[in-house]
């Protein structure tokens, strides 16, 4: 991410906790542990003076949570399916190899390597990069945030994605559970990231 007001200044930038835009430690302030730009500064004391308290977060409906999923999942999945493991195998099947032939065995364990590394580098650039938000999050109006609202660290974003990916291999629909129970419909992905997935309107 790159500051709104000094182009040249990459470090350290974080998002401004009210309108989401990045900002440099220089063009930010803390207010009850929360980084604000200077537009949102003023506005933030003004609710804090009036008792108005805007950190508190909708949490986006399980519905919402699977069909940004499923959505994610046609996007991503259904292609990187065809690319990694389909073409490959109709291509040495093409070569007129014999049924028992290694290479047939071979094509889709390679296949399956790329296949499954494809949605969580996905869901964890998209994360970072488009405010956390994935093409399924963007169409159902959720995005993934910290404990606290504020957006995720590199950490989180990489943590989470690969911790979901290790889930849903091990223990499947067993990860969400805990989000049909909980008030914050969390699961378990989200419990060892320290995430939220939230309303984004």
């Amino acid at each position: 991410m790159i500051c709104r007001n000094h182009v040249d200044v990459s470090e350290g930038v974080r998002r401004c906790a009210r309108c989401q835009v990045p900002f440099c430690a220089d063009c930010l302030v803390e207010i009850q542990g929360r980084p604000y730009c200077a537009t949102c500064k003023a506005e933030q004391l003004l609710d804090v003076r009036s008792g108005v308290d805007r950190t508190i977060m909708s949490y986006a409906s399980n519905w919402k949570r699977f069909g940004a999923l499923l959505l994610d999942g046609l996007i991503v999945g259904l292609p990187s399916y065809l690319i990694f493991i389909v073409l490959p195998m109709m291509f040495v099947a093409s070569t007129n190899p014999s049924s028992d032939s290694p290479a047939m065995a071979f094509v889709p364990l390679i296949g399956w390597i790329p296949y499954f590394l494809t949605t969580p580098i996905y869901e964890a650039l998209m994360t970072l990069h488009k405010n956390g938000q994935t093409l399924g999050k963007m169409a159902l109006k959720v995005r993934i945030v910290r404990m606290d609202g504020s957006p995720v660290t590199n950490g989180q974003a990489w943590g989470r994605a690969f911790g979901k990916m290790l889930l849903g291999s091990c223990i499947s629909i067993f990860d969400y559970v805990p989000a049909l129970f909980t008030a914050e419909k969390t699961t378990i992905h989200d419990l060892i990231a320290s995430t939220r997935v939230i309303d984004s309107e």
